[in-house]
Order: C-alpha cells, then sequence, then structure tokens
C-alpha cells in the first residue's frame, strides 16, 4: 500500500457481532477524521449518553446534546480528530451496542 493511501472502517451492529467493512480512499491529506453517530430508534436515549460518556469522556451535558443532535438530525459528529483514534472509537462504540461511521472532516 502506497504513503498516500489508508482504509477508513465502518461498524455496523448486527446481533451478537460486529461487522467491519473496509474501503480504499486516498489519504493525501490526512486529518481529519470525524467519528459519526447515527440515529437508533431501538436504544435508549440514556444508554447513547452513557457509552458516549464511557468511550469518549464526555460529560452528561455534552453527551446528552450529542445524543439529541443525532436523535434529530438523524447523524452526529461526536469526535473529529487522526484517522487510527477515528477508527478505534467507532470500532468501540459498536461494541457498545451503537452505529457509527467515520469519514474525512472539512
Amino acid at each position: 500500500m502506497s504513503a498516500t493511501s489508508t482504509q477508513a472502517v465502518t461498524t455496523h451492529v448486527v446481533p451478537d457481532a460486529v461487522e467491519i467493512s473496509i474501503e480504499h480512499i486516498d489519504t493525501a491529506r490526512d486529518l481529519p477524521f470525524e467519528v459519526l453517530l447515527w440515529n437508533d430508534p431501538v436504544t435508549l436515549m440514556d444508554v447513547v449518553v452513557r457509552v458516549l460518556r464511557k468511550v469518549f469522556g464526555y460529560t452528561a451535558d455534552k453527551a446528552e446534546l450529542l445524543m439529541l443532535t443525532a436523535h434529530r438530525e438523524g447523524k452526529a459528529v461526536v469526535w473529529t480528530g487522526e484517522r487510527d483514534r477515528a477508527v478505534r472509537y467507532c470500532i468501540e462504540l459498536g461494541s457498545n451496542g451503537l452505529q457509527s461511521t467515520i469519514r474525512r472532516g472539512s
């Protein structure tokens, strides 16, 4: 793999498993990457807040604001930064039952 390419990871939660799909993308501009939390009509709101606090260390107010943004708008950017950490956060959110993806930020 060349120095100007990398992989993006997307997790989709399925019962009792985390499915990971990998796609090839150009990374000439390395930063930033965004972790997107997707609205989930099944998971209780307080569970989403609890997971955001656990994974990112956010305050209750910040976690609740992000959860409400995802609920109302369909998705919320919950973290921005380097690709490797974004991938780890996406996987950790998936292992805690939340749907998330990463994308190159603006």
